[in-house]
């Protein structure tokens, strides 16, 4: 052992003056190297810093124990110092805000955030609910308990939660794809029916049905957003692609808007799923069209946009956003009492919501089972929960780097499954995350999850004690706040950059957009996911594979392509692999490969320049399975029978276990494998060199 504890088989631990003694052929022979030689010290055919004998084949059992005792170390570090209050905020998160509350500074802006939204969830929720099919007071339901619930679990200090658009439109139409008929609340005028227990328009259901199977499917996705949380599954959303969730939203937030035209245009039409279905009712329909509706509609649309730009344009003007929907809903309420335009003349000129039931939401865990079809409803349940996740966690990582905070994500995905289990047991279909009402809680300055305890006291007050103003307030007031709510899902600016960035993420984007918007919503999702997991497929089965040379006056190695002045040394052919080698991608891998050191070697033979040597650089491959030991092995016999040898280039730990396994170590022979492809090339060169000299076939 040498000065600096090397071996004499370690890559600096060898004695010029040395013989060492190898294997060429079969035969045992002694060289002395040549003071020439690429490398001053001898030759040492095993020499290699990869530390293959000292490597530890962990079993599966002793990888559990380790993980399971690193997961205890880093527990017992986060709570060794925790008194009662602290374990207290570990299971119940607002606690730990609590104790860090600044009453002076944040306990106003905090309630101006949480009024502001409640004004906007109101007569949002209420209108989100009747694109569910859902009764209205639903929508109010939806942003009570949850609110409080999140704001008790959360941990996203501006996220506002309630009823969206994109999660109603899903529930309402896969409500009528379970039950097969359309939604029983409301009458075919759209009119909501007075007895929720009695069949609608000759059908087997009644809307109490469509209540209990949505009650049902939020406790569902409850569970599901909990289980994702507990088990850390959050990267389950990462194979949803930001250009299929664009395409989706995009495709729905048409269909949204065209299924409240009928409200503008004071015209009956059935509920449909795609945009051509919603077109024709429409149009078949026109000779029902009121101008009445028509004015009074276009009127809040007109209005809502003004405060839309305003709070936009004008730093001062923030507010008006979140009052524009409650300004427009007090101006219906006003406008429809004062000149009484609820009242039946013939037929009403203008159609109002009817009575909303007043009080507090029953108690409905006794829906929860026996499911109407279990199959169906968990599907259903997992779509949303997936969507909602995406939006959801979206706009609170969003959120958390504005403000310069950390999200704990398995907290948050917990918080809003219970928020959503605890909403089931009162009356409340599924909630998420609010683009729009985020936005507000934000812009009004929510410091802590209080707002939204606050938007949910500001709910009760209305569930117990304002329910009879709403009475009287006009359908196209929801109809508009609906359409100018759902404008900011149509996220045009990214079909746009798409297509000038990626080409193929605007195909996926494209894609998902047309069959959401001309198949319905439940068609587009599963064909954006679909279209999405054969794009990750497609890579992953047809990994980049690179040819590399040595960039002048360096020991670094790059894409030859990418850098035309790299040197290919002479004798060998480097290429890299940017990706793990495992089952779905051998094939491609070995097909492109052959290919691949097929036309390098035609290219070095037009230089007379025999391939002696194939170099891959492991250090992008972070793993390999038995099927890529296969490919390895079969690569190995391969070249040999062509008189060439291969060497491995800085493979990761995992790989070299495998190896180890596969016992691919011997095949590779000794040197096969290196520490980085400097030395790997370095080490062939100096093989080359001898074999130069003595004539011999190493």
């Amino acid at each position: 052992m040498d000065s600096n504890g090397r071996g004499n088989n370690g890559y600096a631990g060898s004695d010029p003056d040395d013989r060492k003694e190898t294997v060429v052929e079969g035969k045992s022979t002694s060289f002395a190297p040549h003071a020439s030689s690429v490398s001053s010290r001898s030759l040492n055919l095993s020499q290699s810093r990869v530390p293959v004998s000292a490597m530890y084949d962990e079993t599966l059992v002793d990888q559990a124990k380790r993980l399971l005792k690193e997961q205890k170390v880093a527990y017992k570090e986060e709570t060794q110092n925790f008194g009662w209050y602290d374990w207290l905020g570990f299971f119940i998160p607002c606690f730990v805000w609590l104790k860090q509350y600044k009453i002076k500074k944040w306990l106003l802006w905090d309630v101006l955030a949480g009024l502001s939204v409640g004004a906007m969830v109101i007569p949002q929720g209420m209108s989100y609910a009747n694109l569910a099919g859902l009764p209205q007071v639903y929508g109010l339901y939806g942003a009570f308990v949850p609110c409080l619930v999140y704001s008790l679990l959360g941990s996203s200090k501006q996220l506002s939660v309630g009823p969206v658009a994109v999660t109603s439109i899903l529930l309402g139409n896969g409500l009528e794809s379970l039950f097969g008929v359309s939604s029983p609340c409301y009458t075919s005028s759209g009119a909501a029916v007075s007895n929720t227990t009695a069949p609608v328009d000759g059908t087997d259901y009644t809307c109490y049905d469509f209540e209990r199977a949505s009650i049902q499917v939020a406790f569902l996705a409850g569970l599901f957003y909990t289980a994702v949380g507990l088990l850390g599954m959050g990267w389950l959303t990462y194979f949803l692609s930001h250009a299929m969730v664009s395409g989706f939203t995009s495709g729905a937030a048409i269909l949204i808007a065209l299924s409240q035209v009928k409200y503008i245009l004071g015209i009956s039409t059935e509920r449909a799923d795609n945009i051509q279905e919603n077109l024709e009712h429409i149009f078949d329909n026109l000779d029902e069209f009121s101008w009445q509706e028509f004015s009074m509609g276009m009127s809040f649309i007109l209005l809502l946009l003004i405060f839309r730009v305003l709070s936009r344009r004008v730093k001062r003007l923030k507010f008006l956003r979140a009052l524009g929907p409650i300004s427009v809903t007090i101006l219906s309420i006003a406008l429809m009492n004062i000149f009484k335009w609820y009242e039946p003349e013939g037929d009403a000129p203008i159609a109002n919501v009817g009575k909303i039931p007043e009080g507090l939401p029953a108690f409905t865990a006794g829906w929860w089972f026996p499911l109407y079809n279990a199959g169906r409803q968990l599907l259903l349940s997992i779509i949303i929960c997936v969507i909602d996740m995406c939006e959801s966690m979206s706009i609170a990582k969003a959120l958390a780097q504005v403000n310069k905070y950390r999200l704990k994500a398995t907290q948050e995905l917990r918080g809003l499954g219970i928020a959503n289990i605890a909403g089931a047991m009162f009356n409340s279909y599924t909630t998420t995350g609010s683009f729009s009402r985020s936005a507000v809680n934000n812009d009004v300055g929510a410091k802590t999850p209080l707002s939204n305890f606050i938007t949910g006291i500001l709910v009760l007050i209305v569930l117990v004690l304002l329910t009879p103003v709403f009475t009287n307030m006009s359908k196209n007031v929801q109809g508009a706040i609906i359409i100018v709510g759902v404008m900011g899902l149509l996220q045009y600016e990214d079909f746009i950059e798409l297509w000038f960035i990626s080409k193929l993420d605007w195909l996926i984007w494209m894609f998902t957009f047309c069959f959401t918007l001309f198949l319905g919503v439940e068609i587009g999702i599963l064909v954006g996911v679909g279209v999405s997991l054969i794009l990750v497929i497609y890579k992953t089965a047809f990994p980049r594979i690179t040819s590399l040379g040595k960039l002048p006056q360096t020991n670094i190695y790059r894409n030859i392509q990418m850098y035309p002045e790299a040197e290919e040394p002479q004798g060998m052919i480097l290429v890299r692999i940017d990706a793990p080698i495992f089952f779905a991608n051998i094939e491609g891998i070995k097909d492109y490969l052959i290919d691949k050191l097929a036309r390098a070697k035609k290219r070095h033979e037009k230089m007379n320049d025999q391939v002696s040597y194939v170099i891959i650089d492991m250090s992008p491959s972070p793993d390999i399975d038995v099927a890529g030991l296969h490919m390895f092995e079969e690569l190995i016999h391969d070249l040999k029978s062509e008189d060439m040898s291969l060497i491995l280039a800085n493979p990761s730990k995992a790989v070299l276990v495998m190896l180890q396994r596969g016992k691919l170590i011997g095949e590779l022979g000794p040197g096969g494998i290196q520490v980085s492809m400097g030395e790997a090339v370095e080490y062939a060169r100096s093989l080359l060199a001898y074999r130069d000299r003595t004539n011999f076939v190493v």
